[in-house]
């Protein structure tokens, strides 16, 4: 059996990401914008310091999908909506539009993929974002692991 050892519990936990009556505008999820963690730091081993606490220090976090993105039409007509990936330095990745029927759902495939914040000076990591082509015609939700990113967890080897 494989072991990993770590100098500390896993700080992730899931976390349901929910937006009920999607608007007609790109409108970042609820929760899904990649977050950076302000870590205990006393021996100064990181670079960029917490402002608040300077015994502290900032490292890069991520948003991992479990699921795919749930797109739920509340609406008795077909209707789209649009996922995109707003990175932390602006550039847009269009994930797709979804055409659901009335009062069907879809799948937008997220499960896999991040959201990071690598970048502690800006205030944005990378965020969700939906838009709908009927305002309020749509629920949707996925479920997701916040975390510190993965090369800052504390792996060692003994």
């Amino acid at each position: 059996m494989t072991r990993i050892y770590c100098r500390t519990p896993s700080t992730g936990y899931p976390e349901n990401l929910v937006l009920v009556d999607v608007p007609a505008t790109l409108t970042t999820i609820p929760g899904a914008d990649a977050p950076d963690y302000s870590v205990p730091d006393p021996s100064n081993q990181y670079e960029v310091r917490d402002p608040l606490d300077p015994t502290r220090a900032i490292l890069p976090g991520q948003i991992f999908f479990l699921t795919p993105l749930s797109i739920v039409n509340k609406t008795g007509t077909e209707e789209s909506l649009t996922v995109i990936l707003l990175q932390e330095d602006g550039t847009v990745v269009n994930f797709g539009t979804a055409v659901v029927p009335a009062y069907d759902t879809a799948y937008m495939p997220l499960n896999g993929r991040s959201l990071l914040k690598r970048d502690p000076i800006v205030a944005n990591g990378d965020r969700l974002q939906v838009q709908a082509t009927a305002p309020a015609a749509f629920d949707v939700w996925t479920a997701a692991d916040l975390s510190p990113a993965s090369q800052n967890i504390g792996v060692y080897i003994p």
